[in-house]
């Protein structure tokens, strides 16, 4: 009975040390994954989506592609006065696209009466085209006339018409009027930018050497003693003197 006692004590010391190393294992992995999930940050709900460049570049561009897109002019033009009920509406409208598209632009002048004034005037203040136009309708709907005219030759050279409602009508002019008038005016830009001829010497006509004045010997006669061609018979009236 005593040796069995010890030998009891023996193995039933073994399966605790056993047991002992087996929890190690356990115990280190439940170390590891504490620190595992204090370390391992929660997670967070994903960012909203940022805009994407190209749609806010997309819905800026329309509306300054319509007022200054494009190529810019150089030149200088002047705007006459607009006739109508809502003309000055329309006219301020004329004046800031044409700025809008580089343009130098005078709305001080008053128009003339000939084509040859106009080209004056345009000489002297270096104007390559002149802008006038009207603006009428009945009821709701409105209508503006815009007329272009060249300061190298003085005439007019497009007339261009738009419509729309009169809340509208501006607008319709200002979106519509370089796509309609642009190469127009571009054009006479160019023609005016170009260096001018000059005046034209006076015509000189070469008539060679001119011909020398003869003496008129029967202008010495008295006019009482000169043989009339009529009368052959008195070719010498004092003939028979002294014979």
């Amino acid at each position: 009975m005593l040796l069995s006692l010890p030998l009891a004590l023996a193995v039933w010391v073994v399966p605790l040390a056993g047991a002992a190393a087996a929890a190690k294992p356990s115990l280190s992995s439940w170390t590891k994954a504490k620190h595992g999930k204090v370390l391992v940050p929660a997670k967070a709900p994903p960012p909203a989506p940022a805009p994407r460049p190209e749609r806010a570049s997309a819905s800026a561009n329309p509306r300054s592609k319509s007022k200054s897109g494009g190529p810019t002019v150089s030149g200088n033009v002047a705007v006459f006065g607009f006739k109508g009920e809502g003309g000055a509406r329309v006219q301020q409208v004329v004046v800031s696209t044409l700025r809008a598209r580089g343009l130098q632009v005078t709305t001080s002048l008053r128009p003339v009466d000939s084509a040859e004034q106009y080209r004056e005037m345009a000489a002297t203040l270096r104007l390559a085209a002149y802008i006038d136009g009207t603006v009428g309708g009945a009821g709701s709907r409105g209508q503006a006339t815009v007329q272009v005219r060249s300061g190298v030759t003085g005439r007019r050279i497009a007339s261009v018409r738009f419509s729309g409602d009169h809340g509208e009508l501006a607008d319709n002019v200002g979106s519509g009027l370089w796509p309609r008038t642009g190469s127009q005016l571009a054009h006479l830009c160019g023609e005016a930018a170009k260096p001018s001829k000059g005046a034209r010497r006076a015509l000189r006509i070469d008539a060679g050497t001119p011909i020398e004045a003869t003496t008129d010997t029967a202008s010495d006669i008295p006019a009482h003693l000169r043989n009339d061609p009529k009368d052959r018979r008195k070719e010498d009236p004092w003939a028979d003197e002294g014979t």
